[in-house]
């Protein structure tokens, strides 16, 4: 009765002094998504392995995000050395024979996995964003009095860059964006002066002519897809179009729960998951899957406001510019706003190396959280006044 009772107290304890509002908010996007993973795996006849994979990958992750939550941050930061050899030896390993291409995509950033009847895939570039979150946010830290020096700002550079030549390599190029702007969001947070913003926007704007040459042709047709919508409708448009039309099916309140998928979109699972809500759920089920994306980069945000410390304020921004920026070209793609650059919609698209490593970046937000409100690092590894 002495040990349930101890458990029973922890417990309450943990309940009181936890992010109950992002646990909340995670849990609902999970479900959500899970239930359009479901649906176009009934509707086009996908079979069990999406949705299994996508159940599987939203239940470990929670509880792992619950576990991590425990954790002491700083600790958890201290094995940085460890988390990105892990990552890059993963990432090493896409440019040998074990890399793999999945249907429909045009780049070479998969693994194999085989875990029983269950045949899945592992991105470790999913895995690195977080690693990269983490390794980012102690240099940061580390050099927050000297950030503005043009030394400390040029390895700041080769830091973010690393991660970004890499995913580039692959092919991945809606990746590597994902990583520009968590790197940007980082510096910024940091305290490095808007002046460098602005030498670095120079650069940028300067490099266009190159990078517009360096991107080949099927690239450049997605971004002129998006102006010259009539010329590129039956080709390059063709997907967006579809989307933006089983979008528009749907009307306010959808066509109905397992209803949808009439318009033959590609990737419905998983770029395009956004149509399912809108197709099956109308403007309600899209707009419900943006506010749910929207409130949990809020309270992220709230979190990295109210952390106690440099590290675990960079480490909130990093998961917060991540999971927002994420979703806003994902969203931005299936509306035809920009072009489709194959990024997932975070918690929403089906993956579950990308689902699965989301929910450790935000058990590092619940570690933050958690030892702001305790003050004394009670964890399971470290006690602290």
């Amino acid at each position: 009765m002495g040990f349930l009772r101890k458990m029973g107290k922890a417990i309450a304890h943990y309940i009181r002094n936890t992010d109950r509002l992002l646990l909340l908010l995670c849990a609902a996007v999970s479900i959500y998504g899970c239930l359009l993973v479901y649906s176009d795996a009934q509707t086009s006849g996908g079979g069990r392995s999406a949705y299994l994979v996508q159940f599987l990958a939203c239940a470990l992750g929670y509880v792992a995000a619950v576990v991590i939550s425990k954790i002491d941050y700083e600790l958890l930061c201290r094995l940085w050395p460890v988390m990105a050899v892990i990552s890059l030896g993963l990432m090493a390993l896409t440019f040998t024979s074990l890399g793999i291409t999945v249907p429909g995509t045009d780049d070479t950033a998969w693994l194999r996995l085989n875990l029983g009847p269950v045949k899945t895939t592992f991105q470790p570039a999913e895995l690195l964003k977080i690693v990269f979150v983490v390794t980012f946010s102690v240099h940061l830290t580390r050099v927050y009095d000297t950030i503005n020096r043009p030394l400390t700002v040029l390895l700041l550079c080769l830091h973010g860059m690393f991660p970004v030549g890499l995913v580039f390599l692959q092919g991945d190029y809606g990746t590597a964006l994902v990583f520009i702007f968590i790197f940007i969001c980082m510096l910024f947070a940091g305290g490095l002066r808007p002046l460098y913003f602005l030498v670095g926007l120079i650069g940028v704007t300067a490099a266009v002519p190159i990078v517009w040459q360096a991107i080949g042709q099927d690239k450049r047709d997605r971004i002129l897809s998006l102006i010259f919508v009539e010329e590129y409708l039956s080709t390059t448009g063709w997907q967006q179009y579809l989307g933006v039309v089983a979008l528009g099916s749907g009307k306010l309140w959808g066509v109905g729960y397992m209803q949808g998928g009439d318009h033959q979109v590609y990737a419905r699972n998983n770029d395009f998951v956004f149509t399912v809500a809108g197709e099956e759920f109308g403007f309600i089920g899209a707009l419900a899957v943006i506010i749910l994306l929207l409130a949990i980069v809020l309270v992220i945000m709230r979190d990295a406001v109210r952390a106690k410390d440099r590290l675990g304020m960079l480490l909130c921004t990093g998961m917060m510019s991540l999971i927002g920026f994420q979703s806003l070209i994902n969203v931005g793609m299936t509306l035809r706003l920009i072009p489709v650059i194959g990024i997932t919609l975070p918690f929403f698209s089906s993956g579950g190396s990308s689902v699965a490593t989301l929910y450790l970046g935000i058990g590092l937000v619940l570690s933050v959280y958690y030892s702001s409100r305790t003050r004394m690092r009670n964890t399971i590894f470290v006690k602290k006044v």
